[in-house]
């Protein structure tokens, strides 16, 4: 896999099929890897299936900068080519796609990566071996100062880490489109709506990002004229209650369901969970005994 360079020049006309815009509003809407980019004259890159794409814009007048992150699907053969049957390469699938004027600056990636020509780049060329870690840092830094309100907080966000250690995974797409999350959030409140938890106000400024939004409606139950209703269809859930109310399959568990868990368990069979504390039977030495009383002080049960 190589991460090879894709440079656009924002000053030339719109290489986007449907304009720029809208390409990221589409990307932030239905998830990672879900906007094809279609090849165009200025915007072709030499890249091989299962390379990743960086996106360069050049000629803004800021100087230009990192802009998103991609790859081209498909996956290489041993020798680092085009597998046979695989997709071809002016297919670029961008997972990340930032607006005009937030991209990471050029002089952050010669302070971050010295061995790229970073003020004369071309399209093809590539990021070496040793650069990918210092880039992937400075990408990371540069993406926790925007909000990204669209992203899954427990996920990495794309180009932060190698694409090799990621797994694709199917996504519902009504609870990743971000305008709804803003309808849903502003109605609902900022509180998980199973176990009450208000990420803000427990661990301060920014911790409200990690509520997830649930879509209260079974897939399987959508018909092909549905139209969401960001007030009645969705509830915001902390991942814990999130994870939990997608246990049961096909149809997931409701908020009121989870909450009678946590004060019993009797939407699982009568199985209560296990009181905080040693094993029944076995012998607490002080330390233990110690980390035990300060754990329950800090669930503020003492």
């Amino acid at each position: 896999m190589r991460s090879v360079l894709l440079v656009w020049d924002t000053g030339r006309p719109d290489a986007w099929a449907s304009g720029y815009g809208p390409a990221v509003a589409a990307v932030a809407a239905t998830g990672e890897s879900s906007w094809r980019c279609p090849p165009a004259q200025n915007l072709q890159a030499p890249a091989a299936p299962g390379d990743e794409v960086w996106l360069f814009a050049a000629g803004s007048t800021a100087g230009g900068g990192l802009l998103g992150h991609g790859f081209v699907p498909g996956e290489a053969d041993a020798t680092g080519g085009p597998a046979a049957g695989s997709a071809g390469a002016g297919q670029i699938r961008f997972d990340l796609l930032l607006p005009l004027g937030e991209h990471l600056p050029v002089a952050d990636l010669r302070t971050a990566v010295p061995e790229v020509g970073w003020g004369a780049l071309r399209t093809g060329g590539t990021v070496p071996p040793a650069g990918l870690p210092p880039l992937r840092r400075a990408w990371s830094v540069h993406l926790a100062s925007l909000d990204l309100a669209h992203t899954d907080p427990l996920a990495p966000l794309p180009g932060t880490t190698d694409p090799r250690v990621r797994s694709a995974r199917p996504v519902n797409r009504y609870e990743h489109d971000a305008a709804a999350r803003r309808v849903c959030l502003a109605f609902h409140g900022g509180s998980c709506a199973a176990c009450g938890i208000v990420p803000r106000e427990r661990y301060g400024p920014g911790a409200e990002h990690v509520l997830q939004i649930h879509h209260l409606l079974p897939g399987a139950d959508l018909s092909d004229g549905y139209e969401l209703d960001p007030v009645s269809d969705l509830v915001p859930l902390c991942p814990t209650c999130h994870a939990v109310a997608h246990t049961r399959v096909p149809v997931p568990y409701t908020p009121a369901e989870v909450r009678r868990m946590l004060a019993g368990g009797q939407d699982t069979g009568g199985f209560a969970p296990p009181a905080a504390g040693p094993v029944p039977g076995s012998v607490v030495n002080a330390h233990q005994q110690q980390s035990l009383e300060d754990a329950a002080k800090l669930r503020g049960l003492r």
